[in-house]
């Protein structure tokens, strides 16, 4: 009689768990949550990737301009992304994203520039 009993009120208790309305709604949230999110990653993703192309120009000129001070160079369109590699001014990784990215190692001269005409 009293395994009966634990049946019965077993049976007649309240489930526990979610109900598919519960969870249609909690997928709904989550769904409107990433169509929010994975915009704005892809855009920070770009922005990260301008900034990182920005400094390496600044690394591998500021390096260009340190190994023509260093050996007195009186040409510095001799340096090359390489040269700073074999020279141990740059790192292999640094060299590789410079030849990658067309990084050019000596600055444009502003002054010697020619007027657009």
């Amino acid at each position: 009689m009293m395994t009966l009993k634990k049946v019965m009120r077993k049976s007649l208790a309240p489930q526990k768990g979610f109900t598919l309305i519960e969870m249609v709604i909690v997928l709904a949230i989550i769904a409107l949550l990433m169509l929010i999110i994975v915009p704005n990653l892809n855009t920070q993703r770009k922005s990260a990737h301008e900034r990182q192309s920005a400094a390496l120009v600044t690394v591998v000129q500021n390096q260009a301009e340190m190994y023509i001070n260093d050996f007195d160079v009186k040409d510095p369109s001799e340096v090359t992304v390489k040269l700073l590699e074999d020279k141990g001014y740059l790192t292999s990784k640094q060299a590789k994203q410079a030849n990658d990215e067309k990084i050019q190692t000596v600055k444009p001269d502003k002054n010697n520039a020619k007027p657009a005409s």
